[in-house]
C-alpha cells in the first residue's frame, strides 16, 4: 500500500509540475501574443476595417485558449486548494461548473493533499459528467472520526456509470470507499497514512 501511496504522490507532483510549465510556458507565450496583437491594431493603416477584423478575431481566439489553459490547469492541481483548501477549491470550481452547483462543508484544511486532491477530482468529475437540463448539484464535505466524508448529490440529472471509475483506484489506493449511482456519488477517505 505505501507503494502505491508513494506512486500517487509521485503523480500529483508530476501534475503540478504540468500546470506549472503550462503557466509559466504556453500561458505567458499565449499572454504576449495577445498583447502583440493589440499592439498591432494600433499600427493598421492598409485596409484598415479588413485587417481590425481579423486582429479582433485574433485576440478573441487567444483569449479563450487563455480561459481554456487556465482551466485545464485547474483541473490538473487546483491553486487554491493549495492556498485556500478543499472547500475553497471546491466552491471555485462549483463556480465553474455547467450546472448551478453548491458546496457546503467543514473540514480540516490541514488534511493530506493527496486526499483533498482526490476528493476534488471526484467532486470535479462528477460535476463534468451530470447530464439534465434542469440538473443541479449539492456538494457536502465533512471531517468526522478521523476522516472526510463528501457526497455529490444530483437532482434533475445523473451521472453516467463509469465516470467515477479512473478515480475509484485512487480512492481505494488511499484506503477509501466510494459509492455512486445515477443521482449521488459519495466517498469516505481516512485522513491518516
Amino acid at each position: 500500500m505505501d507503494a502505491l501511496r508513494s506512486f500517487l504522490v509521485a503523480d500529483d507532483e508530476e501534475r503540478r509540475a504540468i500546470e506549472r510549465r503550462m503557466h509559466d510556458g504556453v500561458q505567458q507565450q499565449l499572454v504576449a501574443v495577445a498583447v502583440n496583437l493589440q499592439l498591432a491594431r494600433g499600427l493598421v493603416d492598409a485596409k484598415a476595417d479588413e485587417a481590425l477584423v481579423l486582429l479582433d478575431d485574433v485576440r478573441a481566439v487567444v483569449a479563450d485558449a487563455l480561459d481554456e489553459l487556465r482551466e485545464l490547469a485547474q483541473r490538473i492541481h487546483p491553486s487554491l486548494l493549495d492556498t485556500h483548501g478543499l472547500i475553497a477549491a471546491l466552491r471555485s470550481a462549483a463556480g465553474a461548473a455547467r450546472i448551478p452547483t453548491r458546496v457546503d462543508g467543514v473540514v480540516e484544511e490541514t488534511m493530506p493533499l493527496d486526499v483533498a486532491l482526490t476528493v476534488y477530482r471526484c467532486c470535479v468529475a462528477t460535476l463534468t459528467a451530470a447530464e439534465g437540463e434542469t440538473a443541479r448539484a449539492t456538494i457536502t464535505v465533512q471531517s468526522r472520526d478521523g476522516a472526510v466524508e463528501f457526497e455529490i448529490s444530483l437532482s434533475g440529472g445523473r451521472v453516467g456509470a463509469g465516470t467515477l471509475e479512473p478515480l475509484a483506484a485512487r480512492v481505494e489506493a488511499l484506503r477509501g470507499s466510494l459509492d455512486a449511482a445515477p443521482d449521488r456519488v459519495a466517498g469516505r477517505l481516512p485522513l491518516a497514512s
